[in-house]
């Protein structure tokens, strides 16, 4: 599509529209969708956009809104996923599971009353095929909260109990302790630390070699020690064995996790893509259902049989001002291509010259314009 002049988008202010829809979106990858639209010339796909922003609108007229929520951008862990053997952190497998929840969503959402009700809508998700599997086995794993479950494996499980057993042992140990070297006047006022992972006592320099153990870190001044008396030792070594344990177990499942998912990436990928492309269409629908928008019917032939049209822009601005704003007709059939406007200064010339050529630009866009339902364009 060639323009003249060549920044008659941003002179027809269409450059607005898209910043106003840009922040109707719920992705930042849907913004940058946002901002690469550009006017379409092909009836066919000038028609199924119109027809996939009425849908969305209707849903959402009616409560019937398509449950696409806010989602990260996953295209770096897909293409980490890329790498054999490259083990996903837990952040990245929870950004991956949103999507695919996501996804799951809509995809349910379209049951077959759905799917008779809104076509063009159904069309974008027909293809798709979503194994629900790969959502439960993520949170077979991790939590709502990003956090590695108790029971994600048996083995997993018997570590944690053991570790939280020989937590308890220490805690019982270290205030018989401290109780003991209190009442012998060897600990400074705040007890305990932690230093190195270990659980240590604070104690005044001079006392440091009153008790038996391993002298951890010395405050800046040199008056405190911090150190780990030598019954704790053991408990202490056994706690850092079995954390390690478990760090071990941890990497294991997320390995498994990330080798689950790397047959499905190009699947994923695709997900987000129709996400992407789902969140752009929402927040065109959004924008129409703040303007009280429609889709004319779009001829074949040149055509311009606008009714009761408006400024997009100026209809939204005064509606939140409250203000009333006029409409206007305009009719250009077949070779009447020439409209002489006339009028005094200030009169509205200049806007609705803009608001034609506004409202063609966004229905080729895919937007449904402010207009009376019999409006015909062309």
């Amino acid at each position: 599509m060639i323009l003249e002049p060549k920044d008659v988008l941003e002179r027809l202010e269409f450059d607005k529209v898209l910043a106003i829809t840009e922040k109707e979106c719920l992705s930042d990858l849907g913004k940058l969708e946002v901002r690469k639209i550009f006017p379409e010339t092909g009836h066919a796909i000038v028609t199924r956009s119109l027809a996939e922003t009425k849908e969305i609108k209707e849903g959402m007229e009616t409560n019937d809104r398509l449950p696409v929520s806010a989602f990260e951008d996953i295209s770096e862990d897909l293409d980490m996923l890329d790498i054999e053997g490259y083990v996903l952190p837990i952040e990245g497998l929870q950004r991956i599971n949103r999507t695919l929840r996501n996804f799951g969503e809509v995809h349910r959402y379209f049951n077959q009353a759905r799917q008779l009700k809104y076509p063009h809508l159904f069309d974008i998700v027909r293809d798709y095929e979503f194994d629900a599997n790969l959502v439960k086995a993520i949170d077979l794993v991790i939590d709502e909260n990003g956090e590695i479950r108790p029971d994600a494996s048996p083995l997993l499980q018997k570590i944690r109990k053991s570790i939280s057993s020989k937590l308890r042992e220490l805690d019982k140990v270290f205030k018989n302790l401290v109780g003991d070297y209190r009442n012998k006047g060897w600990l400074s006022d705040s007890v305990e630390s932690i230093r190195n992972g270990r659980r240590v006592l604070a104690v005044p320099s001079e006392h440091k070699r009153k008790i038996r153990g391993i002298i951890h870190d010395e405050s800046a001044t040199g008056q405190t020690a911090f150190l780990e008396p030598e019954p704790i030792i053991d408990i202490n070594n056994d706690i850092f064995d079995l954390e390690t344990e478990e760090k071990r177990e941890i990497f294991r499942l997320l390995k498994e996790l990330s080798a689950l998912l790397r047959p499905y990436r190009s699947f994923i990928r695709d997900y987000q893509k129709v996400l992407v492309r789902l969140d752009v269409i929402q927040a065109k629908g959004r924008i129409g259902l703040k303007m009280g928008a429609m889709a004319p019917k779009i001829r074949k032939e040149i055509y311009f049989g606008l009714w009761q049209a408006y400024h997009p822009l100026l209809l939204l601005k005064n509606k939140q001002a409250g203000k009333k704003t006029i409409p206007f007709d305009l009719t250009l059939l077949y070779d009447n291509r020439i409209l002489l406007v006339s009028g005094p200064n200030a009169g509205g010339k200049s806007i609705f010259m803009k608001a034609v050529g506004l409202l063609q630009l966004m229905v080729q866009s895919g937007f449904l314009i402010p207009v009376r339902g019999d409006t015909e364009m062309g």
